[in-house]
């Protein structure tokens, strides 16, 4: 029972990593309101900027949770089939999305890929998110050779997201092009960090 304790708070570990990194996606993915001088002239203007910033407030947070989603349930995978020692299940996560069925093509592989990262994490060594990381891939070159592996089945998913998108969305290559952007420069930052 010791173990799954340690497993558990390896996951732990692993999510609260994952929370802090989509917080700092949404703020560069959501435009934060300005608040210009002549602003605070106009009663009306300055109360209008105030519902402005609740609302990229609720938008972050808003953001910030529907990016765990699919991360958390991979997280919670890779707990269980660490715990039990048994494969992973993730056809079940692949199912328990509400994604349109044209797209699970491509999301297979991301939460394949997601669930295997987060495993051999919750077994590395290590009591912080960076030790974890280092006892997994050992250097930056095999970090990164991953983060970059990682950031193409994103992109292919993306990709097939895309079409689906359109329809509901405004500027959604503008969009989704800033998020991997993101992404990828705040992942790259993290490689630097952990392996300086």
């Amino acid at each position: 029972m010791t173990d799954a304790l340690t497993l558990t708070h390896k996951r732990d570990l692993i999510l609260a990593d994952e929370k802090r990194f989509a917080a700092q996606v949404s703020n560069r993915v959501i435009d934060k309101p300005r608040l210009d001088v002549w602003m605070i002239l106009i009663p009306v203007f300055f109360i209008f900027y105030f519902w402005q910033l609740k609302r990229y407030a609720k938008g972050r947070k808003t953001f910030a949770a529907n990016f765990l989603i699919t991360r958390q349930r991979a997280l919670d995978e890779a707990l269980r089939s660490a715990e039990n020692g048994n494969d992973p299940d993730i056809e079940a996560l692949v199912q328990a999305s509400d994604i349109p069925e044209k797209t699970r093509h491509g999301y297979r592989p991301w939460v394949t890929l997601l669930v295997a990262h987060y495993r051999d994490l919750i077994l590395a060594h290590g009591s912080s998110y960076p030790e974890l990381v280092k006892s997994t891939y050992k250097t930056r070159t095999n970090y990164l050779l991953f983060l970059n592996r990682l950031n193409q089945v994103e992109r292919d998913f993306d990709a097939a997201l895309k079409p689906h998108l359109e329809k509901t969305t405004d500027d959604v290559n503008g969009i989704i092009k800033l998020m991997e952007e993101s992404v990828i420069s705040l992942r790259r930052q993290l490689a630097e960090t952990i392996f300086p």
